[in-house]
């Protein structure tokens, strides 16, 4: 089954989310607090994958109707998914209900009490109604809830990690962490079962004297066997990351060093270090790379991935890598994902984008429509939509046209008007863009927008500072670039552009 939308009603924050529409990949923007964690939970307790997570609880109804919902004989749904069957379930279909008209899309609901509903739009007779039931909540995706990947640590002491691998309460290791640990081990084609067996033989090195021939030989067998793994894994590992990571060129490596676990990093410059030593985001996407290249090969069949706030410690660029990984991630899974970053909005995708804010009355509202809608406070949770499509629209105009940095808004207005008129009498071919950068920002706006095209010509239109901050620049960015410096007052005794219009046409 593949779902279409969905729909959260009566949970936590949401009255009323309306319907969202999906696609193989949905982002999910917002501000802090706007309900996008709610909006994903709610949809995790449809059906999530794991029995343990399949409890409703008391903090998710709403607040404001607590009381209510309490007091109701019955109550309401808080989730609903549209789903479309796909063809291996109509297969499945024909085979059980050969009798039954066919269909190929369901609508299944989830009560605050657990009670599942499930519509097809078929009629279907009263002594089939529970084996199909039964039949299409079996066939349903189950959900996935992430939002915390378990950061690997470059140094792994196998003691602690086998003796709180299995235990629970507060010596237990933490789940995520748990997860991140036994895929790692997975990876390099080992168990935490192999290891607690193997350990007293792999780290008998003080007691050397003591061992026969005999043990001596499996000794070495034993290690060869691992550093093997070790040498493999590695190889693979470094092969693969660099495949999604384009932030550079790094080589891993794994070793027992004493009862440690060691895994190293070497970049491109030859620089070895342990992974503790690498940025924070390349840990991030590391243990995301292994949490979901590993589970969703493995494990998930059938599901569909929910990530809460993924990539936030990642660089724009490194973003944009997690985009493409998710991509491929997406071939096997839908994947639903919450954002406060305008690098991991879709642009080239925009339907996939959806906007969670707080209408007037407090509740969080979801929306497929990017317009800013008056009626509801969803301007702020636009911002990261707007800012991703800015990004583009100004790559492609800048790349389009010739930039000029000017002081104020109101030269760039001007000289755009000028420009305009121009460019209708035939006079321009080739467009001008007019950069507004203030005094302070000239500099820096200059070295950005050279990037490329070299630097952009100035137009220093204020005749009380035009000298000043000609020499300013020639000093720094505008070395030896006189050229790319105009001045209005080399033209003419003009203190300001406004000088240059006969004060009928300026009036007019």
């Amino acid at each position: 089954m593949k779902l279409k939308m969905f729909r959260v009603q009566n949970f936590r924050s949401f009255i009323d989310s309306g319907w969202v529409s999906c696609q193989d990949i949905i982002a999910v923007a917002g501000v802090n607090e706007a309900g996008k964690s709610n909006l994903l939970k709610a949809l995790w307790k449809l059906k999530p994958a794991f029995q343990s997570d399949n409890k409703i609880l008391h903090s998710d109804l709403p607040r404001d109707r607590f009381e209510e919902l309490m007091d109701a004989d019955e109550l309401p749904e808080f989730v609903t998914g549209k789903f479309k069957l796909e063809p291996r379930d109509l297969g499945l279909l024909r085979k059980y209900f050969p009798t039954l008209k066919p269909f190929d899309t369901c609508t299944i609901s989830r009560s605050l009490c657990g009670k599942y509903i499930v519509e097809v739009p078929v009629t279907v007779p009263t002594h089939m109604a529970q084996k199909l039931h039964n039949f299409l909540l079996k066939i349903m995706p189950g959900f996935i809830y992430y939002s915390n990947y378990g950061n690997l640590d470059s140094n792994i002491y196998l003691p602690q990690m086998l003796s709180k691998f299995n235990k629970s309460g507060v010596n237990a290791m933490l789940p995520a962490k748990k997860r991140t640990i036994k895929l790692l081990l997975l990876y390099v084609g080992i168990t935490p079962e192999m290891l607690k067996e193997d350990m007293p033989l792999l780290f008998s090195e003080s007691n050397l004297t003591h061992l026969t021939a005999a043990q001596l030989f499996e000794l070495t067998q034993k290690k060869e066997e691992y550093q093997k793994l070790f040498d493999e894994a590695g190889e693979r590992l470094s092969r693969e990351f660099s495949e999604m990571w384009r932030q550079g060129s790094y080589k891993f490596e794994f070793t027992f060093e004493g009862e440690n676990l060691k895994i190293w990093v070497t970049d491109a410059m030859g620089n070895k270090a342990p992974l503790e030593e690498r940025s924070v985001g390349m840990q991030w996407f590391l243990s995301f790379f292994l949490v979901f290249s590993l589970e969703s090969k493995l494990f998930y069949t059938n599901t569909i991935l929910l990530l809460d706030e993924s990539g936030m410690t990642l660089h724009s660029l490194a973003q944009q890598d997690l985009i493409h990984f998710m991509e491929e991630l997406a071939r096997r899974n839908q994947i639903i994902y919450t954002t406060h970053s305008s690098y991991m909005i879709p642009t080239q995708h925009l339907n996939r984008a959806k906007v969670v804010y707080k209408d007037k009355t407090g509740h969080s509202m979801v929306s497929n429509d990017l317009k800013l809608n008056e009626e509801h406070s969803n301007e702020a949770s636009l911002i990261p939509v707007q800012s991703a499509v800015g990004i583009e629209v100004s790559k492609s105009v800048l790349n389009n046209s010739t930039p000029v940095i000017v002081l104020t808004e109101a030269e760039q207005y001007l000289l755009t008007a000028i420009k305009n008129f121009l460019t209708g009498k035939g006079h321009i071919k080739n467009d001008v863009i007019f950069v507004s950068a203030g005094i302070n920002g000239l500099d820096g706006t200059a070295q950005i927008l050279s990037e490329g095209r070299g630097l952009p010509k100035v137009f220093l239109a204020d005749g009380e500072i035009s000298d000043d901050m000609e020499s300013y620049l020639l000093g720094r960015t505008y070395k030896g670039g006189e050229e790319d410096i105009i001045k209005l007052n080399s033209f003419g005794d003009y203190e300001t552009l406004e000088d240059v219009f006969p004060y009928e046409i300026f009036a007019r």
